[in-house]
């Protein structure tokens, strides 16, 4: 490392500012690409004249627009001009004195010449704006410079403690990475570029079947998936990797938690157990051999992840392992003596060359950082590590040292400072008070929306100065009020949870104190002490407001519905009454009805009693029994909408095979083919659910009267939150535009006297079904049968749930 910097001049690339030749060279070159747009469009009209002859000026367009576009405002100008010249004499007459009256030629040029030079003004315009833009970018790029330097300084201790850590991670020969929950590697040491062959920041967000390989995925994927499930996995394997080669591998996989509980991703440590007993038996022989034979050392600093050298008391090189030829994609011949120098980037010679001189003549270890021209033509930056070499005697016998890439490193710190300014940005820009304090609740940073609102200096604001903008209510005293804050949030510590606290903020823009709930979050070293207080506070005055005035009309609802209720238990206590009473009402005639026709047959013979006189008492007998029906039917159909409800577990085929036999036993002679299923149990009332059964299978025995044999099928269908129970039959059906009607009160879409019925059978099927929280439908083909449905939730929610 002592030969002597090749110095060179720097040459400045990117001076600043043109000379006048050149500028002159450039407007030439503009006004000449005016000029021969010009020429092309007049040349390519001329000859497209037969085609162009209405709009002569189209492609003069053209050329005033890339003229204008190149050049700016002065070509373009130039354009419109020569445009318009060539224009006016070889398509238009030429414009002379004589005729410049001539309307239909002077207009169409002026409007030419107008448009022409708004399109040369507009074009000026944007190079104008560009210009301006690429002047602000400039700025903004040296303003950002100058905040770097600025910040570079307080972000020291930061980067040293990066650089250590990713010192140590690449330095080890394992595999460290994490690997986020999408099974995504979000860090990876160095080992990996060794393992497999690639640049470890290639692997940063690829999968690990694509890093691994689909076999050794094959053989990972158990302990991954235990491992996102939230538990320690320590395993020995062999695994066969896609370009690493079969390893035997020692693998420990730690999840790691976020605040929520949820496994966000593991960090994985990985051993290759295989190369390291075979390293461990080589270093054993090499340490046994090591006074007889250089070559063993060699040997083992050729399997070392790092870049070693040596040198002989003369400063000169005289070895390099293998890691390093590899790096450097050089030969030992060509990097012996002080050949190496070569791949030293030329900015950083100097410095290293006096780094080596000075610590070699000192006999001091030293350490230095700069940039070696990699195999593939990239200069990475290295951190190398030299301390001088004495035999047993205290001979001075050179130097030894290795070098590590720490390229990846640097770009990482890169990112992070950038990360960093990212995360300043948005702090000051946000809509809520963020705040810092140290660990005895002094407030050392608060952004610029604290200080906008209190309207507060961050002078003013630290320490425990900010007490000023609380509320007089909310501030019995300083020490008394952060001793609340403060046990609050101890509290939060213990329990591994934020502390909150609502508090009022005086704002300075009207004086008024608005609500905000603070959040802290304690940082506590590897001690368990706290160190310092992260938080944030909210407005969240106008939804205090709100709830406040959603309390108010609650209690005004709770008070209307109590009230209300009173009222439709009265309501409902006087329609039970009279209920009963238009029962009695209702019944007593139509017994009177009944009794006197009794009567009236008993005491005339039927040979008395003409043949029609006999019919009209057989009508008005049975009109009366309908109309008893009826009533029967509107009080059951009152009633179910007060009657409270018992719930149980029902076995619904019981209950259809109940209904089965009483059907049976009311239609003798019938020829009635039964196909009862299977059917699910359900939570119900039994005696509301056996009347809708023997509303609905009694329709359709009904209905089926004209079919010889009827066909009654009764079933359900399992579904995922409900039972659908369903009676077909083969009956006349009925017409589906109507099916709206089929569940009203005194709805029948049949009219004919031999399917009698009140009307209101359906209507109760529905309101029994709609009290179990269920649905009720129907579907039919007129004289081809229907079906009707009704559903029942499988965990039954009471009524009124």
């Amino acid at each position: 490392m002592s030969r002597k910097a090749k110095v060179s001049k720097p040459q400045n690339l990117f001076a600043g500012g043109r000379d006048k030749g050149t500028f002159i060279r450039e407007q030439l070159l503009h006004y000449s690409v005016a000029f021969l747009s010009v020429a092309l469009a007049l040349w390519a009209t001329l000859l497209l004249n037969p085609y162009l002859t209405p709009t002569p000026a189209a492609l003069f367009f053209a050329a005033v627009m890339v003229s204008a576009w190149y050049g700016g405002l002065g070509p373009g100008l130039l354009a419109t001009v020569l445009s318009t010249l060539a224009i006016n004499y070889f398509f238009f007459k030429p414009l002379y004195p004589q005729n410049i009256t001539n309307l239909n030629i002077v207009i169409p040029l002026v409007v030419f010449m107008l448009t022409a030079g708004l399109i040369s003004w507009l074009n000026e315009s944007r190079r104008t704006a560009q210009r301006q833009a690429e002047a602000n970018l400039k700025l903004l790029h040296e303003s950002q410079v100058r905040f770097g330097r600025l910040t570079e300084s307080n972000e020291e201790a930061l980067r040293q403690r990066e650089t250590e850590l990713r010192l140590i991670t690449d330095t080890l020969p394992v595999l460290i990475s994490f690997v986020d929950s999408e099974q995504r590697y979000r860090f990876n040491n160095l080992a990996y570029e060794e393992w497999f062959g690639h640049p470890a920041a290639e692997v940063y967000g690829k999968t690990l079947w694509e890093v691994l390989g689909e076999s050794a995925y094959k053989v990972l994927r158990p302990y991954v998936e235990q491992v996102l499930a939230g538990e320690q996995v320590t395993f020995e394997s062999q695994i066969p990797y896609k370009d690493g080669g079969t390893r035997y591998i020692n693998a420990i996989y730690v999840p790691q938690f976020n605040q929520q509980g949820t496994v966000e991703g593991y960090a994985a440590l990985i051993t290759d157990i295989s190369e390291q007993q075979a390293a461990l038996r080589e270093r054993k022989r090499a340490e046994a051999a090591l006074r007889e034979s250089e070559a063993r050392f060699r040997q083992m600093a050729d399997t070392a992840p790092v870049l070693v050298w040596m040198s002989a008391t003369d400063t000169f090189c005289n070895y390099f392992n293998k890691p390093w030829l590899d790096f450097t994609g050089r030969t030992l011949e060509q990097e012996m003596g002080n050949g190496w120098t070569e791949g030293v980037h030329p900015d950083d010679f100097r410095r290293c060359l006096d780094t080596y001189t000075n610590a070699f003549h000192a006999r001091q270890k030293f350490t230095m950082e700069y940039r070696l021209r990699r195999f593939d033509g990239e200069y990475r930056w290295v951190f190398d590590t030299g301390v001088p070499r004495f035999a047993p005697t205290g001979e001075f016998l050179g130097y030894i040292g290795s070098c590590v890439d720490i390229h990846d490193r640097n770009l990482a710190e890169k990112a992070l400072r950038d990360s960093e300014e990212r995360y300043r940005i948005l702090t000051e820009v946000s809509p809520q008070a963020i705040w810092m304090g140290n660990s005895d609740g002094g407030i050392t940073y608060c952004n610029q929306y604290w200080l906008d609102f209190t309207g507060l200096t961050m002078q003013q604001t630290t320490g425990y100065g900010w007490i000023c903008a609380i509320h007089p209510d909310d501030r019995v005293g300083v020490a008394r009020h952060w001793h609340r804050v403060f046990k609050t949030s101890m509290e939060a510590v213990a329990n591994a949870t934020n502390y909150e606290v609502e508090i009022r903020f005086r704002r300075v823009s009207d004086g008024s104190y608005r609500w905000h709930i603070v959040r802290g979050l304690p940082f506590r070293d590897a001690a368990g002490q706290i160190i310092k207080w992260v938080g944030i506070a909210s407005d969240i005055h106008d939804r205090k407001v709100a709830e406040a005035a959603l309390q108010q009309l609650n209690e005004m609802l709770e008070q209307r519905i109590q009230e209300r209720t009173v009222q439709l238990e009265a309501a409902n206590k006087e329609l039970e009454s009279f209920s009963y009473s238009v029962s009695h009402d209702l019944r007593a005639p139509l017994r009177h009805i009944g009794g006197f026709i009794e009567l009236l047959q008993k005491r005339h013979s039927s040979t008395s009693l003409d043949q029609t006189s006999q019919r009209y008492l057989k009508i008005i007998s049975e009109t009366a029994k309908q109309a008893g029906i009826l009533i029967d039917e509107l009080l059951t159909f009152s009633r179910m909408g007060r009657t409270e409800m018992r719930y149980i577990n029902l076995n619904m085929e019981e209950l259809v095979q109940e209904v089965k036999r009483d059907l049976i036993a009311e239609t003798p002679g019938r020829i009635i083919r039964w196909h009862i299923k299977s059917l699910s149990e359900v939570q119900g009332d039994p005696s509301m659910l056996r009347l809708v059964l023997r509303n609905l299978i009694g329709n359709a025995v009904k209905y089926t009267q004209t079919r010889n044999p009827a066909e009654i099928t009764v079933g359900s269908i399992d579904n995922e939150n409900e039972v659908v129970f369903f009676v077909q039959d083969n009956g006349v059906g009925f017409n589906m535009q109507y099916v709206h009607k089929l569940f009203g009160v005194f709805q029948r879409l049949h009219s004919d006297p031999q399917f009698e019925g009140t009307g209101v059978g359906l209507a109760n099927v529905q309101r029994i079904i709609h009290r179990h929280n269920g649905r009720v439908w129907a579907e039919a083909v007129v004289d081809s049968g229907a079906t009707f449905y009704f559903s029942l939730p499988k965990l039954l929610r009471k009524e009124g749930e």
